[in-house]
């Protein structure tokens, strides 16, 4: 059945990751004078005389999401099949908590050195969907041990 809450639990946690992936995570407020750099889950604009130059070096990010993306629409056709769509949701959890874990290399290692990192909503709706995703979990696991208590009656 398509229509059970972690469906919705689901698809909000797919929509949550698109849009984090679409949304720049924050703009760097430079240490000197210029024109503040926008950190994106692919790149980090640069706009400078010429146009933008974009340093492709925070592309992992966007994979990982990405990844997270594909596991959490996979699993909401997986009805059927409730202990491969819990794993496909568990999966995903790791991936965003592997995002999670690169965002703040990223920030306090890495980016620190041009400057501070003025983050946006966006940088927070991957915490988001791993509570959904957990949602998600939760709820495919109540529905497996309600439908084994129902063969356990037959």
């Amino acid at each position: 059945m398509i229509q059970r809450k972690q469906t919705i639990f689901l698809f909000l946690a797919f929509v949550t990751t698109v849009v984090c992936l679409c949304l720049p995570l924050g703009s760097i407020e430079l240490q000197g004078m210029g024109v503040e750099p926008v950190l994106y889950n692919m790149a980090l604009a640069q706009p400078d005389n010429n146009g933008v130059n974009y340093d492709f070096f925070y592309a992992p990010m966007a994979a990982l999401l990405v990844l997270a993306a594909i596991l959490e629409i996979t699993a909401i056709f997986l009805y059927k099949n409730r202990k491969r769509q819990a794993r496909l949701c568990a999966f995903a959890v790791v991936f965003v908590f592997l995002w999670l874990l690169l965002f703040m290399y990223f920030k306090y290692f890495d980016l620190t050195k041009m400057g501070e990192l003025q983050q946006s909503v966006a940088a927070y709706l991957p915490f988001l969907s791993a509570v959904f995703d957990y949602l998600a979990v939760k709820g495919i696991r109540a529905d497996e041990r309600l439908v084994r208590a129902a063969d356990r009656i037959r």
